[in-house]
Formats: structure tokens, C-alpha cells, sequence
């Protein structure tokens, strides 16, 4: 799933913290980053901040019932 160009990350990366299983933000080169980790939360917004309008990379979930709480920032 593609995150929301509009998306507010701070809230975001809060709501993942509550998931259950992991959340993970694959960039386009292929690397995935671990959006419960602080190390890659740091990465993470590095990453969308040089990226312009469109976010080219992907959410991926490990337990699919997280999807429904993050839903209002995913496309």
C-alpha cells in the first residue's frame, strides 16, 4: 500500500507503534525499513522528506488486521 503524499508522519508513526504485527516501509530501491524501529523511523522521514509530491515507496503489514487502524493514511 502507498502512504498518503498529504499524510501527517508524526501521527502516523504513532499509530503504528499501537499495531500489533509489524509495519514496514520498503523504499524503491528495496530496502526495508521497520517503521517500529526509532533508528528506522529516523531513516523513514528522511527518505519521504527528499522525496517530492509522490512517495514511491510501499507499507507492507505483517498481520493484516493493522491495516484498518492506519487506513485514513494509506491510499
Amino acid at each position: 500500500m502507498k502512504l498518503q503524499p498529504n499524510a501527517n508522519i508524526p501521527k502516523f508513526l504513532q499509530a503504528v507503534q499501537r499495531c500489533r504485527g509489524s509495519v514496514t516501509y520498503v523504499t524503491p530501491e528495496g530496502d526495508n525499513l521497520d517503521l517500529k524501529s526509532a533508528l528506522a523511523q529516523f531513516v523513514f522521514a528522511a527518505v519521504i522528506a527528499g522525496e517530492s509530491e509522490q512517495l514511491h515507496g510501499e507499507i507492507k503489514f505483517e498481520d493484516m488486521k493493522d491495516i484498518p487502524s492506519l487506513r485514513g493514511y494509506l491510499l
